[in-house]
């Protein structure tokens, strides 16, 4: 393709992509260091990038969002999206600008930078401690409506003076543990005990409850899914009810994971499912969620070719839940998958040979997201654009500083 033609649908592609606020300071600059790191890449196929490299198709992405939007409008509950699976800005206001009523967060680090990129109604969907997050997460409040989740007195309690120290309000989720046996208070009873204290402490406004089934997820039996999925929105949504019983606001009833959105979307009592995985697909979450696109894949290339097996170079340093991963349009079964090569078996007159490029369907998406550093961002055959995965690993890389 001449380069003109590529400057061209580059600029094309750039003018139907989600428009974000300016973002300042360590933001602006990963943006501009994956630009100059990989925008040499824009205009080209896909199949000749350097590999390994993280791909996202943006017509499935578009498809997924706007599936997802669509059916959810025949549905009681609204869509406040997990995006810590892309970790992408521009992804999340596409979901925003697609009728999601806000978005979810597991860290205060992408609440930082999805509040500096111009997004609003943020719910950081886990228990947040630590004198430093804790006062990062006032200080976003007072820039943007933001929500935790709580299930601790204490904890609560020093959200609140945080917030009176920084002049904000932040809004409290109680966390019930609905059957994941992690985070979250276990019986009604002690929500209400808890929602009491809540709603005395100055800085903190009760707003609700959420209960992720992620457990759910771990059950590919659809019928005992759905079972374990009824038991555990049933405990969720009479929570809620005795916490008004007892006079107390809880206006909102949040949870849903990509295994089981449809159900707790359509469950009565239930306002907002935090689905996420859905925009991306991986192979998790497909044999439960199969009506959604892999709109995210891994480029890899061929570097060894032995008589009983192809290679190539992404290895489990490059994908999530590796031994879910599969290649598209080759139907070959994964041997193993070591640092930085994945094994698939193959006999000698198999079709591919080394200097071959392929695309990796990952098996967990998230898993996958956190390894790189950008998309590349393509639609057809080619890249239209870099996006930066911000921020990555446990850190803040210098959010707060």
């Amino acid at each position: 393709m001449p380069s003109q033609r590529v400057s061209a649908l580059s600029l094309a592609r750039r003018l139907t992509m989600p428009e974000l606020a300016p973002a300042a300071g360590t933001i602006q600059e990963t943006r501009d260091r994956v630009k100059r790191a990989y925008g040499s890449a824009v205009g080209r196929r896909r199949r000749d990038l350097v590999t390994p490299a993280l791909i996202l198709d943006l017509p499935a992405a578009r498809r997924n969002i706007d599936k997802m939007a669509e059916r959810l409008k025949t549905m009681s509950a609204g869509i406040r999206p997990h995006i810590k699976v892309h970790k992408s800005p521009e992804l999340a206001r596409m979901q925003v600008d697609a009728g999601a009523i806000g978005i979810s967060t597991a860290t205060v680090w992408e609440a930082i930078v999805m509040v500096r990129c111009g997004l609003d109604s943020i719910f950081i969907v886990n228990t947040i401690a630590g004198r430093e997050k804790l006062a990062a997460l006032a200080e976003i409040a007072r820039d943007a409506d933001v929500m935790v989740a709580v299930d601790d007195a204490q904890n609560a309690a020093d959200i609140a003076a945080a917030a009176r120290a920084a002049h904000s309000t932040v809004g409290v989720l109680i966390e019930i543990d609905t059957g994941m046996d992690r985070a979250g208070v276990d019986t009604p009873e002690q929500a209400v005990d808890l929602a009491r204290r809540l709603a005395r402490l100055d800085g903190l406004k009760l707003q609700g409850v959420t209960g992720y089934e992620g457990h759910c997820s771990l059950t590919p039996e659809r019928d005992l899914r759905a079972q374990r999925q009824r038991t555990a929105m049933t405990l969720l949504v009479d929570t809620a009810e005795q916490i008004r019983a007892a006079g107390l606001p809880c206006p909102i009833v949040s949870a849903g994971g990509t295994a089981t959105w449809d159900w707790t979307a359509n469950t009565p009592g239930v306002t907002e499912i935090q689905a996420g995985s859905y925009v991306v697909m991986d192979n998790f979450h497909f044999p439960m969620a199969g009506d959604f696109e892999h709109a995210l894949t891994v480029m890899a290339t061929v570097i060894s070719r032995p008589p009983d097996r192809v290679i190539v170079d992404a290895g489990n340093k490059s994908l999530g839940a590796p031994a879910l991963t599969s290649m598209r349009g080759h139907d070959l079964t994964a041997m193993r998958f070591d640092e930085e090569h994945a094994i698939f078996v193959a006999n000698a007159d198999y079709p591919l040979h080394v200097g071959d490029v392929v695309e990796l369907v990952p098996g967990y998406a998230p898993g996958t997201v956190n390894w790189y550093d950008a998309y590349h961002v393509v639609d057809g055959d080619r890249v239209v654009d870099i996006w930066p995965v911000i921020p990555r690993g446990p850190g803040h890389g210098g959010l707060i500083a």
